[in-house]
């Protein structure tokens, strides 16, 4: 079996780290040929970390100037057809188009599969309809992303099939004793941006000078909110107790070593990697409650739910957590035991392997 991944972005994100971990995955299982299609202008070292996998190509036809047009499909389907590929596994609505007319032009015949990811209604005019008809199985990775894409669409049977499944994290929990754990030790990993609640968690720290606790960001800046990011911490009257590590590629001695994990975002999130990663090895979490979170993280069950922007609840959990250790250790581990149950990437793979085989 033959499958082509189209990269959504040119640089690296919560989205290819869901495409790499599944393709390796997915390549373990043997008898599978891996090929990777990239936007121009992509990242050259997340290129040559995909080549490890199988043959990347950069394709230049997926600009909005003309994404909707038969050229783009037509050159996408000589590709497909010197590749012989089987499967086309698409996570952007941005190569909607071009992967609908590839499969109209193709000479092999190969199955469609697209991945939504965020959070937002599908589109509904005709020519979108076309292009949604092109699609053999459209995944979502919630059930929030599910209900709001499908909202608004008249006709319910565009696509061949639908399923949810959700993300999952490719790293594991099994050695969270290698390091030893302070609980209260705060960690967010991902993006840094306006976007992840990152103004008002600066504003609930601040709220708790008289709690000894270790806050720790790792991940990139966004350029657009670098100047947020240096006010807050400039200004901050814990800024002692605040640590900035960057980009971390491995995340396992971080989140052994870490008691809480704490996810603000102010949208609505589709499915965060982070949260999967932080049941996984037994955080105790505080995340808001929009988007997909409340489907995972039950509130005072294996986690605590706060609304979006909102320091003085995120405040009032932090403090709940960093006096009561207790409480802390037992969420961490319901939400380890959630994730071992319902959520593990064996399951994950699985489930995926089962839409690509079937």
């Amino acid at each position: 079996m033959n499958i082509a991944y189209f990269i959504a972005s040119p640089i690296w994100g919560g989205g290819e780290q869901y495409v790499y971990d599944l393709a390796l995955h997915v390549k373990e299982k043997g008898g599978i040929r891996l090929f990777f299609l990239f936007p121009p202008h992509s990242n050259q070292a997340m290129i040559s970390r995909f080549t490890r996998l199988g043959e990347c190509r950069v394709f230049p036809y997926v600009s909005k100037g003309v994404r909707f047009l038969p050229f783009s499909g037509r050159q996408l389907a000589k590709l497909l057809d010197l590749w012989q590929i089987d499967i086309l596994h698409i996570n952007s609505r941005q190569s909607y188009f071009a992967a609908a007319w590839a499969k109209r032009f193709a000479a092999h015949p190969f199955r469609l599969i697209a991945t939504q990811h965020l959070v937002r209604p599908a589109k509904n005019s005709a020519l979108w309809r076309w292009a949604y008809r092109k699609i053999d199985l459209l995944i979502f990775v919630s059930d929030c992303v599910r209900r709001q894409y499908m909202a608004k669409l008249k006709d319910k049977d565009l696509f061949s099939k639908i399923a949810v499944v959700y993300n999952s994290t490719a790293i594991n929990g099994y050695e969270i004793n290698s390091f030893p754990r302070r609980l209260n030790h705060i960690l967010f990993h991902g993006r840094i941006c306006r976007e992840k609640g990152i103004e008002p968690l600066f504003k609930a720290l601040a709220m708790l000078p008289d709690l000894p606790f270790q806050m720790t960001f790792c991940g990139n800046i966004s350029p657009r909110d670098k100047d947020m990011w240096d006010k807050l911490m400039s200004t901050s009257p814990v800024r002692n107790r605040i640590r900035h590590l960057g980009f971390q590629p491995d995340m396992r001695p971080l989140l052994s070593e870490h008691g809480i994990g704490i996810l603000p975002s102010i949208v609505a999130e589709a499915g965060p990697l982070s949260i999967f990663e932080d049941m996984s090895f037994a955080l105790a979490i505080v995340t808001t409650n929009n988007g997909s979170q409340p489907e995972v993280i039950q509130n005072g069950i294996n986690g605590l739910l706060c609304s979006p922007d909102n320091p003085t609840e995120l405040a009032a959990a932090l403090r709940r957590l960093l006096t009561d250790p207790t409480l802390t250790q037992t969420l961490g581990e319901r939400a380890r035991t959630d994730f071992q149950a319902r959520y593990s990437y064996d399951r994950f793979i699985e489930t995926m392997y089962h839409y690509y085989t079937r």
